[in-house]
Order: C-alpha cells, then sequence, then structure tokens
C-alpha cells in the first residue's frame, strides 16, 4: 500500500525516519556481530590459553563491541563503531596468576588492550602478532553489506528501493 505525502517536507521526514530506523534495528546489529566475529575468529580461535600460564577469557573484547555517535543528515548517515574500554575490566590476581588486564606492577591496562590485539606488541613480556579484527571487519563492512541490508529494510517499510 503506497503512502502519500502532502509536502516534499513530509515524504523527506518519512525517508529520514525509516533510514534512522533501518539503521538503528539492522545496520548497527550487523556491525557489532560482524566485529564480534572477526574477534572469535582472529583472536580467540587462534589462541587456547594452556599450560603453565593458562587462564580463564574474561571475554571483555568480545563484549566491548560498541556503537556511537549516530547522526542522520539529508545526504548521509554516519555511526562510530568501536571498544568501549569501560566493559574492559582488569583483574589483579594472586601472585601464581597472570593479571588480566593488568601489568605486573600492577596497573590497570585494559584500555590499552583493543590497540594491542589489533596492532599487536613487540617487547613486552608476552608479545602477539597483530589480530586485525576491526580491519578485517571493516573490509568486510565496506563491501556493500550496510547499503544492501539498509535496502531490504527500507522494503520491509514499502518504500520502493532499486539497488543499481
Amino acid at each position: 500500500m503506497s503512502k502519500l505525502y502532502k509536502t516534499v517536507s513530509s515524504l523527506q521526514n518519512a525517508l529520514k525516519d525509516s533510514i534512522l530506523d533501518g539503521i538503528k534495528n539492522r545496520l548497527l546489529e550487523i556491525c557489532i556481530e560482524v566485529v564480534q566475529d572477526y574477534i572469535e575468529k582472529n583472536v580467540y580461535q587462534t589462541y587456547t590459553p594452556q599450560g603453565d600460564f593458562a587462564y580463564q577469557r574474561t571475554m571483555n573484547l568480545f563484549d566491548s563491541v560498541s556503537i556511537g555517535n549516530l547522526s542522520i543528515g539529508y545526504k548521509y548517515a554516519t555511526f562510530d563503531v568501536f571498544m568501549d574500554t569501560s566493559k574492559i575490566n582488569s583483574n589483579v590476581t594472586e601472585d601464581k596468576y597472570w593479571n588480566q588486564h593488568a601489568s605486573v606492577d600492577p596497573i590497570d591496562v585494559s584500555e590499552y588492550i583493543p590497540i594491542w590485539i589489533e596492532e599487536g606488541t613487540d617487547g613486552s613480556l608476552w608479545d602477539r602478532q597483530p589480530a586485525y579484527y576491526m580491519r578485517d571487519a571493516y573490509m568486510e563492512l565496506s563491501g556493500g553489506v550496510l547499503v544492501r541490508n539498509l535496502a531490504i529494510a527500507l522494503k520491509s517499510e514499502g518504500w520502493n528501493i532499486i539497488m543499481v
């Protein structure tokens, strides 16, 4: 069923609202899922803590994927996908275990965890190769996934979307 709009302004506002709903209800979830998939694949599946240095994973990195700064104009919509370091907690453990997200001093280093895992570390007690989970997620998301899913969301609200 087609909707009739009496003014161009009312049409623009309705389309803007539908785009905002599509972003909030579909695209943001897709972004979080893609980043979490790459964290699982590039970080958690590449190394399993074992032996003398085994530890219980906190899953804080996985849970810290966040969305913010959603803004929509008449020609664009933007939002940030980021790692919210306030969701990564440090834990100083007993002497015989490694601290979690804290240095041996012990100083809370949880705010550095996402970048150290993304870009790797060299010269520390626990060096690691880069995981590039955010880079890989960005490459997947910038390949048209978001545009296609926004079109699907708008079609479900009755907009006549033509993909070129």
